[in-house]
């Protein structure tokens, strides 16, 4: 599975397919929906406020390493090693990007 998350009051809000279902971009596959696109959807009218505002992360598949890649929000750390995201006999690799920084972590963050 591939698939990406958001992490409001201490929930999960997942969104996965399998990798047959995934996109193709480059080695990769990854999950065909942004964010934004889902937030936007399912979201913003419970919550009102915009998908960057809550932690969040993505999970993608490397099909040349065989590895999944776990990018994730810096405020998840304590948590997110934790969850089985991936299988345990799994390779995967734990990563932090700037795409994936919520409101408390991003300096910039205007509300």
């Amino acid at each position: 599975m591939v698939g990406i998350f958001f992490v409001v009051d201490n929930m999960f809000l997942i969104h996965k397919c399998s990798l047959e279902e995934a996109e193709k971009y480059g080695d990769f596959l990854n999950y065909p929906k942004s964010h934004m696109e889902i937030w936007d959807k399912y979201y913003y009218s419970k919550y009102k406020v915009d998908f960057d505002y809550y932690p969040r992360g993505r999970v993608i598949y490397n099909v040349v390493e065989k590895t999944y890649y776990i990018y994730y929000d810096k405020c998840l750390e304590k948590i997110i090693k934790n969850l089985n995201i991936v299988p345990e006999n799994e390779n995967k690799k734990y990563l932090h990007d700037f795409h994936y920084k919520c409101s408390k972590c991003n300096k910039n963050y205007v509300v």
